[in-house]
């Protein structure tokens, strides 16, 4: 019963934060810009329909309640679900909505308190209004300054024509391997293999027998699908050496000892569609764009204004010249 009650007061102690943190940064957060990788063939992803239909829009200007004379609407608390993040999701529902709900309620009726109280002429209120006013006012600043900024197809076609690596899959293989230690043993049981695999006998049984590669015995030395770069030089070389599924190599040496590879499968490279990385490109680049031009028009504002930036440790060391 203890930890049922002990959840319940986290969980609204979690509402009371966001709902607090709502009133409080209403003006909204000042643009940021963050860096973003461009788009890869592998970051090319088909979402498959669900077959689930999605819940009915609801109305964002339906009256929720009333406190006085103030109405809190739907949008409301689809705003504080949004500021919640990921948390946000647990809320999004009946009882999650109701919860908000009752949470900006008390916000309403404490900012009423509050204002009876005549605290919203105290300095400290004032200075509060008067810093989110600030980035209320660089918020709508900076929408105003990129509101444009976007890239153009022919951007995007020219990017994707000049980036051919970044949309195009390798050739992968895959392979087994039967892993024998470099010692006096190993040109006997390199001639044994070598000698049962004439016989027919199946290259993954002799694998689990051989092999000193701890996967041989899961399954049968498969490697699974790898491309280059990603195995030691010598054995890449004569993976990809290998030309129909079947064919087995001659005993390749590593520094991991000696190898026998067979080709099982062959992944020839691939060419993503410029139609399938448009929409990711020219978010990209539009990405690009506003913060090119964030930077550039922050450039001609600190020359328009006056900044001046006040070292903390050289004011703390002029303190302490004083001092002594």
């Amino acid at each position: 019963m203890k930890m049922k009650k002990m959840k319940k007061s986290a969980r609204k102690s979690f509402l009371y934060t966001v709902v607090l943190g709502l009133a409080l940064l209403a003006a909204g957060a000042v643009f940021a810009a963050s860096a973003e990788q461009a788009p890869s063939a592998g970051q090319v992803q088909q979402q498959a329909p669900t077959g689930e239909q999605a819940p009915p829009a609801k109305d964002p200007e339906r009256v929720l309640a009333k406190v006085e004379a103030q109405e809190i609407k739907e949008k409301d608390v689809d705003q504080v679900l949004l500021m919640a993040g990921p948390q946000g999701a647990a809320y999004d529902n009946e009882q999650g909505r109701k919860a908000i709900l009752d949470e900006l309620v008390a916000a309403r009726l404490f900012a009423l308190s509050g204002a009876k109280q005549g605290l919203d002429q105290t300095p400290d209120f004032k200075a509060v209004v008067e810093n989110f006013k600030n980035q209320a006012l660089a918020r709508v600043a900076i929408e105003k300054t990129l509101e444009n900024v976007v890239a153009s197809e022919e951007e995007s076609k020219k990017f994707y024509d000049e980036n051919p690596a970044q949309f195009t899959t390798p050739e992968e293989v895959r392979a087994r391997h039967i892993l024998l230690s470099d010692d006096v043993t190993s040109a006997d049981k390199v001639t044994t293999i070598q000698d049962e695999l004439k016989k027919g006998v199946s290259f993954d049984v002799l694998a689990v027998t051989y092999s000193t590669d701890p996967t041989a015995a899961q399954g049968g030395g498969d490697l699974g699908f790898f491309g280059k770069g990603q195995m030691v030089p010598e054995f890449e070389e004569a993976a990809f050496a290998l030309k129909e599924p079947g064919d087995i190599s001659s005993p390749v040496k590593t520094s991991f000892g000696w190898h026998i590879i067979k080709l099982e499968e062959k992944k020839p490279s691939t060419v993503v569609a410029y139609d399938q990385v448009k929409p990711q490109i020219i978010q990209y680049l539009s990405n690009e764009k506003r913060t090119q031009k964030y930077r550039e028009q922050l450039e001609v504002l600190k020359k328009e204004y006056k900044v001046e930036i006040f070292d903390p440790a050289s004011a703390d060391a002029a303190s302490a010249d004083v001092k002594q």
